[in-house]
């Protein structure tokens, strides 16, 4: 960590092995984009739904390892190995005179044995192929367990991953809503500027004909000043919101889509006629209560296989092999060494029977720790549905809240135009005051500004409902709320 005069420096050097790969698909700079084409290409460069996929086959692999424990287990071996070693030999002289019955003169000269020193010479070859088999008969349900709690597992990864898609068709829907509303505020905005430029260039006029003082003009000057200023948040806040579509789709928050404007789509009027009985009908069908239960069923398998643990095993062991071998001893000091050849097969056939006794208490701890997890994921089950049942609820209230609220604000819209426009006019003709038509510009920006944004809410809380309830599965789902 080097330290320099402005302290302590935390900065890494890039890694040029580290891939950089952020999605940037083919866009069409003259084409304007739908909501279904941005799912589309959502779908298509969001890594979360290739990350969904690849864990819903990594599930299924495992499914398939599970069962794959029901088969025997054939293993082929193969030794093969040459060994020689020598080793050298002393000679021995035995005097005879020292052996009993042995004191016999030959010659007049007492006789001995020599036996020379030399060498022995050892080495073998060996060529032994073998074939065994293992195959568990009987496991009180052990394997059964395991794998229909692999299987649980595969469907909820399958169901995370259509889960995936749903989610990332809401997110890109809810983005582009918002986007659509601020795109309104920047309208409004530009049009309030408009407005008050308008005001002021009356209030110049009127102190020009000597109707008007300069207040009134310093009046609308910052009047001016103040909607700019709005326009200018609402522009940020407009970039904001495109941005957040793009983080939505995947995508790069540097490319460019020309998004298309649905301020005016009509809004659903329709509202479920039984809010309990379409709670009831939506928590079967929504992804994560259905992940929810399929991990309750696996953890419910695993009892199942602790339990499998206390009880004895049967397998069937097999094995065949074949000993081909030769061995060579050499000596010295005979002139002919002495070779043995072994050719030699073997064969097994054994049932055996584990029953397991002692361990110490661990199958217990196990069985208990897997009860335990039963009733956690049956709580999640229930932390999940609830949850669900609430989501529901509250979109519900506020689309229907937002719907009430375009329609009042539709309303005052309109009464706040015939306002501004009269205001307006009473002001250019000396009859009115600068503060009245002030207020009623100011009210028919806000009057607008509200509906703008009880449009947005009202759509995003219809596709809320519709992804609690498990109804936003594809593409076109947005099209039809």
């Amino acid at each position: 960590m080097p330290v320099s005069a402005r302290g302590p420096d935390f900065g890494l050097a890039p890694n040029p092995a580290l891939p950089v790969n952020v999605a940037r698909p083919e866009i069409d700079p003259r084409h304007t984009y739908s909501l279904p084409e941005l799912i589309d290409i959502a779908q298509m460069a969001n890594p979360a739904t290739r990350a969904a996929w690849e864990r819903a086959r990594e599930a299924a692999l495992a499914v398939g390892a599970a069962r794959a424990t029901f088969l025997p287990v054939l293993t082929a071996d193969v030794i093969a190995g040459y060994q020689r070693s020598t080793q050298a030999v002393p000679g021995v002289s035995v005097d005879s005179s020292t052996q009993a019955g042995t004191d016999v003169l030959q010659g007049g000269v007492q006789s001995s044995i020599i036996v020379p020193g030399g060498t022995v010479t050892v080495q073998g070859r060996e060529f032994i192929p073998s074939l065994t088999v293992k195959w568990l008969l009987f496991d009180f349900g052990r394997r059964e367990a395991v794998a229909e709690s692999a299987r649980q597992l595969s469907i909820a990864a399958n169901v995370t991953f259509n889960g995936t898609h749903q989610k990332l068709i809401f997110d890109v829907s809810k983005a582009f809503f918002a986007l659509t509303a601020t795109r309104v505020q920047v309208r409004v905005g530009r049009e309030a500027v408009q407005s008050t430029r308008l005001v002021h260039e009356a209030a110049k006029a009127r102190l020009a004909r000597g109707i008007g003082t300069a207040i009134e003009v310093a009046q609308a000057r910052q009047q001016v000043a103040q909607a700019q200023l709005q326009l200018t948040q609402a522009e940020g806040q407009a970039r904001d919101t495109y941005h957040a579509l793009l983080e939505a789709m995947g995508v790069s928050p540097t490319l460019v889509i020309q998004v298309q404007d649905i301020s005016a789509r009509p809004l659903p009027r329709t509202f479920p006629a039984d809010l309990n009985r379409m709670i009831e009908a939506s928590l079967r069908r929504r992804p994560d209560v259905q992940v929810a239960f399929a991990r309750v069923a696996a953890s419910r398998q695993n009892v199942a296989r602790a339990r499998a643990d206390f009880m004895p095993q049967v397998a069937l062991l097999g094995s065949a092999n074949h000993n081909w071998s030769s061995l060579s001893v050499r000596d010295s000091r005979l002139p002919i060494p002495a070779n043995v050849n072994v050719s030699s097969p073997n064969m097994s056939l054994l049932l055996g029977l584990s029953v397991p006794i002692y361990d110490g208490g661990l199958r217990d701890a196990q069985l208990r720790a897997a009860e335990a997890r039963v009733a956690a994921t049956e709580q999640d089950l229930r932390l999940v549905e609830n949850a669900a049942a609430r989501q529901i609820v509250l979109a519900y209230e506020v689309l229907r809240t937002s719907l009430a609220a375009h329609a009042a604000a539709s309303e005052l819209t309109a009464a706040a135009q015939t306002t501004s426009a009269a205001t307006l006019d009473y002001y250019k003709q000396g009859l009115g005051t600068i503060t009245e038509a002030t207020i009623a510009q100011n009210g028919l920006m806000q009057a607008r500004l509200a509906k703008a944004k009880a449009h947005s809410d009202a759509l995003i809380a219809a596709a809320t409902i519709a992804f609690a309830t498990g109804t936003l599965t594809n593409r076109l789902s947005p099209s039809r709320l």
